[in-house]
């Protein structure tokens, strides 16, 4: 055990995670990475030293904050670093790493969610409609005494309608929330993981201009659009829910093709990811439709040398 190694991951987790209630904005940035410095050490050290740095930040935050914020960074910090972790030592293939970091937390926040529900005997949909019209109550209130009248009209012009819908798609906003912050912290701690120890010691060989879906799951996106078509009204709900997951998922494939295109013509790192930026906004129903196109047209030949081996 490396006490000082143990240590210092978990004053790293500890200070990116905290970053966000002293200075909101840099949380916003910097706080999804707080996962990383765990991530890194579990996988260099092991999964005895992993494990320790993710009990010491727990406790050190059930000190500062009481049981209820160390159990939120449990949920969100520990079993995503764990998850990722385990993924990266076993070389599981990226998806199913980032797939195992994300769901973790998400499916056990459900299981207490749905525990505190039962035991209270409130509806969660009416529970979830009741804090979105009061998150929008309060920003009325905080915009109109800043004397920012425009901005408090804008909110308060949020329908009802927006927030049905809103509270209805919430599981798979918060499935690709938690996915994509697993996504990010696998590839920045593969990057520093790889970075100083090279490719050899790597935890997946597959660069994100190289990555796509496993083809199988686009029968996830044709069955999610037939449900769209089936007279139960919940059953459509449950297939809008599907087509933001895959709209996610077939997004990202697309964003790896462009950045498989820009590499081909030498443009530097930085400069592709300023041009993404720009792109996935302006273009960014081509560019999912690019990802599910990829899947029959195959524009890098990946899966053809996947065959090969």
């Amino acid at each position: 055990m490396d006490v000082k190694k143990i240590i210092a991951a978990a004053l790293w987790a500890l200070g990116l995670y905290l970053s966000g209630l002293i200075i909101p904005l840099l949380g916003e940035v910097v706080g999804p990475f707080a996962p990383v410095p765990l991530i890194i050490l579990y996988v260099r050290s092991g999964r005895h030293d992993g494990l320790s740095a993710i009990g010491l930040s727990t406790a050190v935050i059930f000190m500062l904050a009481g049981g209820q914020t160390a159990f939120i960074l449990f949920l969100g910090l520990g079993l995503m670093a764990i998850g990722t972790a385990e993924g990266m030592l076993k070389r599981s293939k990226p998806e199913n790493t980032i797939l195992l970091a994300g769901l973790l937390p998400v499916a056990l926040f459900l299981l207490v969610a749905a525990s505190v529900f039962l035991k209270s005997g409130t509806n969660p949909v009416t529970a979830l409609e009741g804090f979105f019209r009061l998150v929008i109550n309060e920003g009325v209130k905080f915009y109109t005494a800043l004397g920012l009248k425009e901005a408090a009209e804008a909110i308060k012009a949020i329908s009802d309608p927006f927030i049905y819908y809103i509270v209805r798609l919430f599981p798979s906003i918060i499935i690709v929330s938690a996915v994509v912050q697993a996504a990010l912290c696998y590839g920045l701690a593969r990057w520093l993981i790889m970075r100083r120890e090279g490719p050899a010691s790597g935890p997946a060989q597959t660069s994100f201009a190289g990555w796509h879906a496993p083809d199988a799951w686009v029968w996830g996106l044709i069955s999610a659009l037939a449900l769209m078509v089936m007279p139960s009204h919940t059953v459509r709900l449950a297939g809008l829910n599907l087509i933001v997951l895959f709209f996610v998922l077939y997004t990202m494939q697309g964003m790896a093709l462009l950045e498989y295109f820009l590499k081909r013509v030498s443009i530097p790192a930085l400069a592709r990811g300023f041009i993404l930026a720009l792109v996935l906004p302006l273009l960014l129903v081509f560019v999912t439709a690019l990802g599910v196109v990829d899947i029959w047209a195959d524009f890098r030949k990946v899966r053809a040398g996947e065959q090969g081996k």
